[in-house]
């Protein structure tokens, strides 16, 4: 049986990252896939997080996780 990788998404106030992971002889393997800049963005006068794009980066980091 082969290894199972877990994926794990973190979104933060400047940046966001993929962390893939996976057990290798006892010992849990980590390691940064995809990075992408966050921010807030103006709309209609107000500070709001930009979701489509953030969206849109969730979807390219698991892109570039694939095995």
């Amino acid at each position: 049986m082969g290894s199972r990788y877990y994926l794990a998404i973190d979104i933060g106030a400047s940046s966001g990252r993929h962390i893939l992971s996976h057990l290798e002889n006892g010992r849990m393997i980590l390691e940064e896939v995809y990075r992408f800049q966050n921010g807030m963005i103006e709309k209609n006068g107000h500070k709001v997080w930009d979701i489509d794009r953030l969206f849109t980066e969730v979807k390219n980091g698991i892109k570039n996780a694939k095995l």
